[in-house]
């Protein structure tokens, strides 16, 4: 059925345009003012957010080795099982006290990042940089037992 016929039905017998065919009229009509509704949405949405928003950055009061420090002296404090054998619990510092730390701070959130390898997994610690309080980073979850540090 055209455009047309939907606008300007035929007359006639047997040609009524409710009953049957009002299903098939109400979609045609949400379809045809819905596609140009949503151009015009997409067109004044564009109009209108097209401001450029600028983000505070929050300057560290922290050097990286304050925030390091921090991280080792929760290692040092934290022990934890082991991944080969559950009932052995092992310090914390000495899984980590070789590993390389890559230390960033995100100036959007006020937070440093420290992460560092160990058996093939990245852990996480976050540092916030006002309170100097640490959380683990629970982010990612790998499948297979790994070390609570």
């Amino acid at each position: 059925m055209s455009i047309l016929d939907t606008i300007a039905p035929h007359k006639g017998h047997k040609q009524r345009r409710f009953g049957t065919h009002f299903v098939g009229n109400v979609f045609k009509t949400i379809f045809f003012v819905g596609i140009p509704g949503y151009f015009v949405f997409l067109g004044v949405t564009l109009l209108v957010l097209d401001k450029e928003v600028e983000l505070p950055n929050i300057p560290s009061t922290r050097s990286d080795s304050e925030v390091l420090a921090i991280v080792h002296d929760y290692l040092k404090a934290t022990d934890a099982q082991t991944i080969e054998d559950v009932d052995v619990i092992t310090n914390c510092w000495t899984e980590f006290g070789d590993a390389d730390f890559n230390i960033e701070y995100f100036s959007l959130t006020g937070i440093w990042r420290i992460n560092a390898y160990y058996n093939a997994v990245r852990y996480y610690w976050r540092v916030d940089d006002a309170t100097m309080t640490l959380t683990r980073d629970l982010w990612f979850q790998p499948t297979f037992r790994t070390i609570k540090c």
